[in-house]
């Protein structure tokens, strides 16, 4: 009886020993299995320092970030509500400066030691380390415009660049790369597109939250596009924002409908244009066409838009046949080629009546 008891104990034991390795071999081959498969994902690497939301209505923070210098190229809103298919972009401008209140520079002193009272918003790298700078961007720029900003999206500049063309100072995804887009027609194909694209950029949220807006992305109609820029004052190495009027834009924009027409004008802060580089400048206007009047009506053209023209003359040599700007610094006569047929820009160290640049006007010209 004690032998056919130990012989039935120390089966039960084999067969409990045999069922323990299957469920530990079992584990451990379903843990390789995912450690294998699943997408090493940024995000979950470091602690957050915002509410990340990856809502209906998608807020992305958009930075084009030099690969090298790791200074902040361009930054871009991207507003997206996927109930509408709505998709807007609001480029702001990256020298803009936050000045920071006693108490909130106290606490963001305590992070980091380089970040200084007044923050530019392209230099976000250097004030903070590691993805979560990205996020203290955030964290500036929605304090200062009182606007919510879900998440971001961070990319090398080449990357940005593939991906948007700038038009009267805002930025909105080039046509080549919206035809990219476009191929993808079902709500799989988008995601499998959003995946692809996921191993060049970096964001606090995960692959499977982005791929949430794959349907809503399909309803996006790409002539309804819109792009802004912000309202800022802009000078020499810096901008200020016009906070009431970028947030009164930014909630007009979560306000809208679905649209059913083009965008009319990029509203915001106006581009800056190279006129203004020269509004400083002394302009000769020389007529070498001989055709009357024609000075005379390039320099109402001129005046009108704020440049100064020192003097209007008449060309003491043969006729010419083309419009010749020539400029004390080349570059400063290219700014006025938009008011001719097809100029030749020349470099010229001496002019006449000592200006900074002289036209001379060709038989190409017409009078209006």
């Amino acid at each position: 009886m004690l032998k056919i008891a130990m012989r039935t104990f120390f089966k039960t034991m084999g067969i409990i020993l045999l069922l323990v390795a299957v469920g530990v071999g079992s584990y451990f081959l379903t843990m390789l299995f995912f450690k294998t498969t699943e997408r090493d994902e940024r995000s979950t690497k470091y602690d957050h320092v915002i509410d990340v939301n990856a809502g209906s209505e998608s807020s992305n923070l958009i930075y084009s970030v030099d690969a090298e210098t790791k200074q902040v190229k361009a930054l871009v809103l991207e507003l997206f509500d996927k109930e509408t298919g709505n998709l807007d972009y609001v480029t702001i401008p990256g020298k803009s400066q936050i000045s920071l209140a006693e108490e909130s520079y106290k606490k963001y002193l305590k992070v980091s030691e380089q970040i200084p009272q007044i923050v530019t918003l392209r230099d976000i790298n250097t004030y903070f380390n590691g993805d979560v700078a990205y996020e203290y961007g955030i964290l500036l720029l929605q304090e200062e415009l009182k606007v919510d900003i879900g998440y971001f999206t961070a990319m090398d500049s080449v990357e940005f660049e593939k991906r948007f063309d700038r038009k009267d100072g805002a930025y909105k995804p080039s046509d080549a790369y919206l035809d990219t887009v476009g191929q993808n027609k079902e709500e799989s194909a988008m995601k499998d597109f959003i995946k692809k694209e996921w191993d060049s950029v970096i964001s606090d949220i995960t692959l499977a939250q982005k791929q949430m807006y794959a349907a809503g992305f399909l309803k996006v109609n790409r002539e309804y596009i819109y792009a802004h820029r912000a309202y800022a004052e802009e000078t020499k190495g810096k901008a200020t924002l016009d906070c009431a009027k970028t947030k009164k834009m930014i909630d007009k924009i979560w306000e809208s409908k679905a649209r059913t027409k083009q965008q009319k004008k990029v509203d915001g802060t106006a581009a800056k244009t190279g006129l203004e580089k020269i509004k400083d400048r002394s302009i000769q206007i020389t007529n070498g066409s001989r055709i009357n009047g024609l000075a005379a009506s390039f320099r109402q053209k001129l005046e009108a838009d704020g440049l100064y023209v020192v003097d209007v003359g008449d060309f003491s040599g043969e006729i010419q046949k083309q419009t010749v700007i020539y400029a004390r610094d080349k570059k400063w006569g290219a700014y006025l080629k938009p008011y001719f047929k097809k100029p030749v820009v020349k470099q010229a160290p001496a002019l006449t009546n000592g200006a900074d640049i002289e036209i001379v006007l060709g038989t190409d010209e017409k009078p209006e």
